[in-house]
């Protein structure tokens, strides 16, 4: 078994962070640490004259009530709890993103670099920030692609299955 795969395996159980270069990540950077059981939801998107396409879900979301989040409270921001994170993709439009929203307007967009969903890594500093979400009391960062419609791109394992999601 290559190092690289025993690495990502043990990444995703949580025992060490993802990381790159010789040795890996190490566990010490570690400033938060959720293991979401994964959930799938998916929607049809069109209708009423607008080509037709399916929306998918794949993580947790306390707002589309899938998936789960273990302790779902973030250390980064004084335990406030999570309410997605999750990746969405459509299969018409040709619009996919990780969405990370936690309870609390205006939470500092700071604090943290990047958040590795179970072996991808995304940079706080790419994401789009918001202060509010939808007029509710959420803070939300976005990591938009426009060109994953199959859900190829998408970082969370399977139905069911878990997987970690690391902030350094």
């Amino acid at each position: 078994m290559a190092l690289s795969h025993v690495m990502n395996v043990i990444s995703n159980a949580g025992i060490v962070g993802a990381g790159t270069g010789s040795g890996g990540g190490g566990g010490g950077s570690n400033l938060d640490s959720q293991t979401v059981t994964v959930g799938t939801a998916s929607a049809a998107t069109g209708g009423s004259g607008e080509p037709t396409g399916t929306t998918t879900r794949r993580g947790y979301s306390g707002i589309y009530a899938f998936g789960s989040v273990s302790d779902g409270t973030s250390n980064l921001y004084s335990g406030a709890a999570f309410s997605e994170i999750q990746y969405s993709w459509d299969t018409y439009y040709p619009i996919s993103a990780v969405t990370l929203r936690i309870v609390g307007n205006g939470l500092a967009n700071s604090g943290w670099t990047t958040l590795t969903i179970g072996t991808t890594a995304y940079q706080r500093s790419s994401a789009s920030y918001s202060a509010t979400y939808a007029g509710q009391n959420i803070t939300t960062w976005y990591w938009y692609s426009g060109s994953d419609n199959t859900g190829a791109a998408n970082p969370f394992a399977a139905t069911g299955q878990t997987t970690t999601c690391v902030f350094t």
